[in-house]
């Protein structure tokens, strides 16, 4: 009996290590591959455009980058600490979008450099929050 409540024991924490070790999700590999400017918050894309259909702006004075439609209708925007420059850098960043008609936002993101594409677009994670961003950094 006594082994049987040790081995019960044993698998149990065993479980729960495996738990609390999860493995790093990190971005999505669609997210890394993808064309356009998006915007992925909880595995879900809020805002997908394409180059030539949406208008990018870079506000140097607030290192802001600004992606949407012609109308400003439809948009993220980001304001960093810096402006990205390397992989594997961290990045503090206050972001908004509009979401089905909203204004959403988070404050005191931190994103990392996923990727800086030859193109100038640059990938963005934030893992605790779960969002992706790719921002154009060419324009600047």
């Amino acid at each position: 009996m006594m082994k049987k409540i040790l081995y019960s024991l044993a698998v149990c924490l065993s479980l729960a290590a495996l738990a609390a070790c999860e493995e790093n999700r990190g971005m999505d590999p669609e997210m890394l591959n993808a064309e356009g400017l998006s915007l992925e918050v909880n595995g879900r894309i809020v805002q997908d455009f394409a180059e030539s259909q949406c208008q990018m702006t870079f506000n140097a004075s607030r290192n802001e980058f600004r992606v949407g439609d012609d109308k400003m209708t439809e948009y993220y925007i980001l304001k960093c600490n810096k402006v990205p420059t390397a992989k594997g850098e961290t990045l503090n960043v206050d972001l908004s979008w509009t979401q089905s008609g909203s204004l959403q936002s988070r404050s005191g993101l931190r994103f990392v450099v996923e990727k800086i594409g030859d193109d100038g677009r640059v990938w963005l994670w934030d893992e605790k929050d779960a969002i992706a961003a790719i921002i154009y950094k060419s324009i600047y």
